[in-house]
């Protein structure tokens, strides 16, 4: 068993490694359900940090077995950090990491600063890379390939599934206090009250006691209830017939299943109502699953509120952005403009590695830099906000290609020279990286899913089974 390969499946198969593999299993099965909460959900972090980087260098070894463990160690300690801070902080990598990771599991990744504090988790991952390996007979490592391996990718795949949040419960209180009961998935407490008619929510632990009244005690008597499998309420005065109070329309309802995550994990129609009396009139809450709570006021009106003590959840996503919320880039620019970032980084690695191997320096992988800065600032000048506050990304823009595409010529031309390789070479590898790109496209088509995240993880996954034969013909 080649150094790469073996020493990443030890590194992974290291006490310490297995032990924050079963951590994060426990954790995101058992523990996150019982007491779910800013403890467990940081361990969850700190628990994939230790265990990310050894499983990311056991896969790039087996993807590229003459790699030298001492470069796959902290290219995989770096990524994953590089990686986890922009997930953690950037609209538009979250969506995107959690596109390309629901191809696995579905999954919802949230952007979340205070996240970052499980960094330094990172620390521990290259203390046990940095661990001698014992000499270890073949069977042990046939079982680290065979066994290890697989259960670290199950682990860590399966520990993404998040559910999604779902209004289900509104109840009044024999206070007159308004409560509405949601699953929150961590975020904010399970239960919202509001004590000025539904004005304003705050979190509670939830009511002593309550009921769901369906009607209204002051003359003239109005009673409520839930369309079946609809979000609409139907309401009627006295003993008259019923009639639609408020609905959001069967078309508007298939658009906003496009817009929140996962749509086969989520229900959106109306479950569950109360009416509350106030001073000149009443109120009525509605639990719409996915889309969370609305609410009419005493003139009437209804607005819809989602989850109102839940910091992160986009619900409710407007209407009249909808469908842009759920089909949020424009792929035909991403997919030329991503493609031309990940050719130049494939391009620049080989003909730098080449060059090494005649002797040039290892400051040549400083050309990387402009070609990272280039990609860098390509992506946030094209970020459009939703309403709900958050960035989408909205593809590569035209005022970026110029610098993109210098960085990705440029790299290669200065490292080929380096080498003393000629640029017919550069260009035979591009052509290529290109058609596998291209193909790479045709089978996300073919594929029919329309989903950008999914794009995104095909093209990247190309990008990497295609280097080994890009050094080849340079």
């Amino acid at each position: 068993m080649n150094d790469s390969r073996g020493r990443s499946l030890a590194w992974l198969g290291h006490p310490v490694s297995m032990a924050a593999l079963v951590l994060l299993i426990v954790n995101d099965h058992v523990w996150k359900a019982a007491h779910p909460g800013w403890v467990t959900g940081k361990l969850s972090d700190a628990a994939g940090l230790v265990v990310a980087p050894p499983l990311l260098a056991a896969v790039t070894g087996l993807i590229a077995p003459r790699a030298r463990f001492r470069w796959v160690t902290p290219g995989a300690i770096l990524a994953v950090g590089v990686g986890f801070a922009m997930v953690k902080t950037m609209g538009y990598a979250a969506a995107l990491a959690s596109d390309a990771w629901s191809l696995v599991t579905p999954s919802l990744v949230r952007v979340d600063p205070s996240d970052l504090l499980a960094l330094p988790f990172l620390a521990v991952a290259w203390w046990v890379a940095r661990q001698e390996p014992r000499p270890a007979p073949q069977w042990l490592k046939a079982l680290r390939l065979a066994v290890f391996l697989p259960l670290a990718l199950a682990g860590v795949a399966a520990t993404s599934a998040i559910p999604s949040p779902d209004a289900h419960t509104v109840v009044v209180d024999p206070d007159g206090a308004l409560y509405l009961g949601a699953d929150t998935l961590g975020d904010g407490a399970p239960w919202a009250v509001s004590r000025d008619g539904g004005l304003t929510f705050v979190s509670s632990a939830g009511p002593r006691a309550g009921r769901a009244p369906q009607c209204s005690r002051s003359e003239p008597v109005v009673c409520y209830q839930p369309v079946h499998r609809r979000i609409a309420v139907e309401s009627r005065t006295g003993a008259g017939p019923w009639r639609l109070s408020w609905e959001i329309s069967e078309g508007a309802v298939a658009e906003l299943s496009d817009a929140y995550p996962h749509p086969d994990s989520h229900r959106l129609y109306s479950v569950a109502l109360a009416v509350l009396d106030v001073p000149g009139g009443h109120v009525v809450a509605v639990a719409n699953g996915r889309d969370g709570f609305a609410v009419r006021d005493v003139a009437g009106n209804w607005r819809r509120i989602g989850f109102p003590t839940s910091t992160h959840d986009i619900a409710p996503v407007p209407l009249d952005e909808a469908r842009s919320a759920g089909d949020f880039v424009e792929t035909g620019p991403f997919a030329l403009g991503f493609a031309l970032f990940l050719g130049g980084l494939v391009l620049t690695l080989v003909a730098v590695r080449r060059a090494r191997s005649v002797g040039a320096s290892a400051r040549l992988y400083w050309l990387l830099l402009p070609l990272g800065a280039a990609s860098c600032c390509a992506l946030p000048i094209n970020l459009v906000s939703t309403a709900d506050g958050d960035s989408m990304f909205r593809g590569f823009g035209a005022v970026t290609w110029v610098p993109l595409a210098m960085a990705v010529v440029i790299g290669p031309v200065v490292a080929l020279r380096a080498g003393r390789r000629p640029l017919s070479q550069g260009l035979g590898a591009a052509l290529l990286i290109a058609g596998v790109f291209i193909i790479a496209e045709l089978v996300w088509v073919a594929l029919g899913t329309g989903n950008v995240g999914h794009l995104a993880l095909i093209l990247a996954l190309s990008a990497v089974l295609v280097t080994p034969a890009a050094a080849k013909v340079v």
